[in-house]
């Protein structure tokens, strides 16, 4: 089973480029195993400046940006497994919009599915 790091997360972020892309986005995902995050929670903060990420920050707990997603663990292995489309999971409410305006995030859509591609590829799935 995938387990997230630090360097999974750096190797990400320096994969990500997006026009007009600013501003931070939290993928926050519950119910971790315990091997995975001792809290229950994982959270991945990528911070965008200027299209390109310049920071990711992996932690066991919360983090706030100006859009917070929030889904369970399995839920965002099965994306990266390629078995649930990512907007399947949000239409179905497996993936949901905590904080942060949907009108403005539908303009990163586009990113959103760069975001899933390039998660999948540094974790080894694509």
């Amino acid at each position: 089973m995938f387990k997230p790091t630090q360097e999974w997360a750096l190797e990400l972020c320096r994969r990500l480029r997006h026009e007009g892309a600013e501003g931070a986005l939290v993928i926050s995902a519950v119910e971790a195993p315990p091997d995975v995050s001792p809290t229950g929670r994982v959270a991945l903060l990528l911070e965008f400046s200027g299209g390109r990420c310049v920071r990711a920050v992996l932690s066991p707990g919360s983090q706030g940006g100006d859009f917070v997603l929030e889904g369970t663990y399995q839920d965002y292995l099965r994306i990266f497994e390629g078995k649930l489309p990512p907007f399947a999971a949000f239409a179905l409410g497996k993936i949901r919009l905590i904080k942060g305006s949907l009108s403005k995030l539908a303009d990163y859509m586009p990113l959103a599915l760069e975001i899933v591609r390039k998660a999948r590829k540094a974790a080894g799935y694509a």
